[in-house]
């Protein structure tokens, strides 16, 4: 995975350098070198959590990491929609929708990034009503590691693991707070 010219049918951000992802599915949730899965009941209806996944103004209130999110498709969204996520320290990855069933699920892939650190990876998201204006929240994580992030995985990958559950008590104080 080095850099290489940018795709032509999906967004990239033109002053960085574009390093592609390997092609993947959904296939990815059950072969990645890597893969997590947390869970939570969220205090909302499945509807209003996805106004806040939806939300690029919330993610970094409640993803740790995460300085900003845009829309790189317009709505309604759904599979194809495509979305550029930059981290702290400037790092962007790119994002295509493979799954989208609003209030329901919903999954993506990258297909590219500005710093070789994943060459597959990709995010699925259960959510299921459980009345009362409470949903479970299901959240699948996989990646196969690449680069020095792939040396010194082994290492800080707990940490790692650990950095991405708190997500789930922050999007559940989150939702408590500004739904």
């Amino acid at each position: 995975m080095t850099e290489t010219s940018p795709p032509t049918h999906h967004p990239y951000r033109e002053d960085m350098p574009f390093i592609p992802c390997d092609d993947t599915d959904l296939t990815l949730f059950e072969d990645a070198k890597v893969r997590y899965r947390f869970t939570q009941e969220i205090p909302v209806s499945p509807e209003t959590l996805f106004d806040v996944f939806e939300d690029p103004e919330s993610w970094p209130r409640w993803a740790t990491g995460i300085a900003k999110v845009d829309w790189t498709s317009p709505k309604p969204f759904g599979v194809g929609t495509t979305r550029t996520v930059t981290f702290w320290g400037g790092m962007s990855v790119y994002e295509e929708f493979l799954v989208w069933e609003r209030g329901k699920k919903m999954a993506f892939v990258f297909y590219g990034t500005t710093e070789k650190v994943w060459t597959r990876f990709g995010e699925h998201y259960l959510v299921e009503d459980l009345g009362d204006n409470r949903c479970r929240f299901t959240w699948d994580v996989a990646f196969d590691p690449a680069g020095g992030f792939g040396r010194f995985y082994p290492l800080f990958g707990w940490l790692m693991r650990f950095n991405l559950g708190s997500y789930l008590w922050r999007l559940k104080s989150y939702c408590r707070r500004n739904t």
